[in-house]
């Protein structure tokens, strides 16, 4: 069985790979940058907009959150919304309901300095199925089931994906990132591979319908991620970000399907 499995990810990988962009990415700064990253979503608030400050991205423990931004949302209908800081950092607004088809642009003032930032809310799209599949460990791997995830992407060219899952309310850390310029108007059945569920756990799976900013960035951060690990001490590139004014980080309107799976 070993083999198979081995093969079996060796196969994925070259299929997560082939659809791809090659993406150029240039080389972190050593000075302190500030990082912005907000969402909104189509599911109900409080929606967050977090500001800190890093000579790090991949280091935590270097960051300094921000206080004392001015921080709001514009939509392309007119609308406005202010973000009031409710912890150091942590800008909040649960006032609105991202709404597909709408463009949404993020603005922060910062000591003189503003950072903006655009992101479409796209159509969601629902996930079909989820399966649970077994495979045997390995030297490099725990035995486990992984989750499968199956979809159907809408015809048209130009759909993007993130996918996050958790394990009983707690997030992964493993990014997925897809387009669907091979899969375009077909079901896609993907395996999230970054984790093994064992029997009794619950997992949340959530299909993200991301634009291209976000889905650039995202897929730029699983490469600088994997290249760079956390515990490295060499200065990390940094990922495309669709902000303005020098800001790491990015805005997303992302529209959200979520299923449930229970590992028997």
């Amino acid at each position: 069985m070993r083999p198979v499995y081995l093969a079996y990810i060796f196969l994925f990988s070259l299929l997560l790979s082939s659809c791809e962009k090659v993406i150029d990415i240039p080389l972190n700064s050593a000075s302190p940058v500030i990082v912005i990253e907000g969402t909104i979503t189509t599911f109900p608030g409080p929606y967050r907009v977090i500001i800190s400050q890093t000579t790090n991205y991949y280091k935590p423990g270097n960051i300094i959150r921000l206080s004392g931004a001015f921080v709001y949302v514009r939509d392309n209908e007119g609308n406005y919304w202010n973000f009031f800081e409710k912890k150091r950092g942590i800008y909040e607004n649960m006032s609105f309901l991202g709404r597909p088809g709408i463009t949404y642009s993020l603005e922060v003032e910062y000591k003189g300095r503003r950072y903006t930032a655009s992101s479409v809310m796209q159509q969601p799209v629902p996930i079909d199925s989820l399966q649970a599949q077994y495979f045997p460990g390995t030297r490099f791997a725990d035995p486990g089931h992984f989750i499968i995830i199956y979809f159907t992407d809408p015809p048209g060219k130009g759909n993007y994906y993130r996918i996050r899952t958790f394990r009983s309310q707690k997030a992964s850390t493993a990014i997925y990132v897809m387009d669907d310029q091979l899969t375009d108007g077909n079901q896609i059945k993907f395996l999230l591979y970054g984790a093994a569920y064992q029997p009794g756990d619950t997992a949340i799976v959530e299909l993200q319908a991301i634009d291209k900013g976000v889905y650039e960035y995202m897929l730029t951060l699983s490469k600088v991620s994997a290249t760079n690990p956390p515990n490295e001490t060499a200065t990390p590139a940094n990922p495309v970000t669709n902000l303005s004014g020098g800001a790491l980080g990015y805005f997303g309107a992302l529209a959200l399907s979520r299923d449930t799976l229970v590992i028997k």
